[in-house]
């Protein structure tokens, strides 16, 4: 690690990441052999005689790291050490950027960064003026933080410490200047793995710290905040604190649950979507238990599809009420309208051209009577996949185009055969 943030190691990583830069062109140009590991050690040695090859490895592996990085960190991962486990928990740069704002606009002036991983969520925060006690308890993973807060010109703002938060004493250490605190407890069981990672830990007792431990912060700090799994339950939100669930262009990647410190105007339940860079919120004073209920009716002219985080944040009833829709069922999460009524970016559109009981035989018909030849299948509800549908209905090739929302209307299912607004 020591090597990888010296002048040379810094060198050495740009000089292959510019061969891998090169390497992803000729893959992409369709040369089939480019993305050869076993190739690109090989050259990666060749181009650097003499280098103990312990060093091009763990290079090559930080090559790796950071492309894989780029979607969720932007620029900034090229600049940063990372690992393999702290890149699955890493906050994406928008989301981090959102909540640092969101610390300072209440007042925030020094934040306690209480496991901080590689340091991503403390840059946010440093970012924004404020000053940040980083604390992580694994010396490598302290180091690659430090590394990465000195890389980015932060370190006048951050103060890395190495030392357990669920010990009392490094835990009052870590407060004793800070008026404002953030968690990120470790939800993943790093000895049971699944498609080469680590699988996620439903129990909040058997988080890393656990959430009983959260909440005795958040009673020493009133603005408190802890990012948790977007599949946290809407009990767990504090008393007179607001849960808040963010998706970024399409993918739900994170919620957060904040003390009421931190909560805005009393709002409880609360969803970011964050599409192209733009950013739109929708939000709710009342408990998910005491929403209202939409009017269900029959399919419209057009049909809506929120975002995941307005599902996850119980919002679904607010944006009907708000585009003057309604469900076509009760439990699914398909708003339809009458008028073309624009959702922005919390609501996909879709036009209706066609409703009927979902058969393949049935839907097949429908589609080449009306000379569609590509379909993009999506479904809410119902127990089929998309690729499996689209691959029975063997559609001729024809130059028509369409989207296929199937979904259940009580015990039925439906195929709604639609044009994307």
């Amino acid at each position: 690690m020591a090597w990888l943030a010296s002048e040379t190691g810094s060198d050495v990583l740009a000089s292959l990441t510019a061969y891998d830069d090169a390497v992803h062109d000729l893959a992409a140009a369709g040369d089939a052999t480019a993305l050869d590991p076993v190739r690109a050690v090989a050259a990666a040695r060749k181009s650097l005689p003499g280098l103990d090859p312990a060093l091009v490895s763990a290079a090559l592996t930080q090559v790796r790291l950071r492309r894989r990085a780029r979607p969720r960190l932007g620029d900034l991962s090229a600049h940063l050490l990372l690992t393999d486990e702290g890149l699955e928990q890493a906050t994406r740069t928008v989301v981090a950027d959102l909540r640092a704002r969101r610390y300072a606009e209440a007042g925030t002036t020094h934040v306690a960064d209480l496991g901080c991983g590689l340091g991503l969520d403390a840059m946010a925060f440093a970012r924004v003026g404020l000053r940040v006690t980083a604390v992580e308890r694994d010396l490598v993973t302290a180091a690659l933080a430090e590394a990465n807060v000195a890389a980015l010109g932060l370190d006048h703002l951050v103060e890395l410490r190495i030392g357990d938060v669920t010990d009392p004493a490094t835990l009052e250490q870590s407060l004793a200047r800070a008026d404002a605190a953030y968690a990120d407890p470790a939800r993943r069981d790093p000895d049971r793995a699944r498609d080469g990672r680590s699988t996620r830990q439903p129990d909040p007792s058997q988080w890393s710290p656990p959430w009983s431990w959260v909440e005795r912060v958040a009673s020493q700090v009133p603005r408190t905040a802890a990012k948790v799994a977007p599949g946290v339950p809407h009990g767990m939100t504090p008393a007179g604190g607001c849960a808040t669930w963010t998706s970024v262009d399409g993918q739900l990647v994170e919620a957060e649950l904040a003390w009421p410190a931190l909560a805005q105007s009393g709002q409880r339940r609360r969803a970011v979507v964050v599409r192209r860079g733009t950013v739109t919120s929708m939000t709710a004073v009342d408990d998910l238990a005491q929403a209202g209920s939409p009017p269900v009716a029959d399919v419209g002219q057009w049909l809506l599809e929120p975002d995941d985080a307005v599902i996850r944040a119980g919002l679904v009833a607010n944006l009907a009420a708000q585009i003057d829709g309604w469900l076509l069922d009760p439990r699914v999460a398909y708003i339809s309208t009458g008028t073309d009524l624009d959702a922005g970016d919390l609501a996909a559109r879709f036009l209706v051209r066609r409703a009927l009981p979902f058969r393949i035989d049935t839907l097949r018909s429908a589609l080449i009577g009306e000379g569609i030849g590509h379909v993009v299948v999506k479904k809410r509800a119902i127990a089929v996949e998309p690729d499996d549908v689209r691959r029975q209905l063997r559609l001729p090739p024809a130059p028509g185009r369409a989207v296929v929302l199937l979904t259940r209307v009580g015990a039925d299912p439906w195929a709604f055969v639609c044009d994307p607004a």
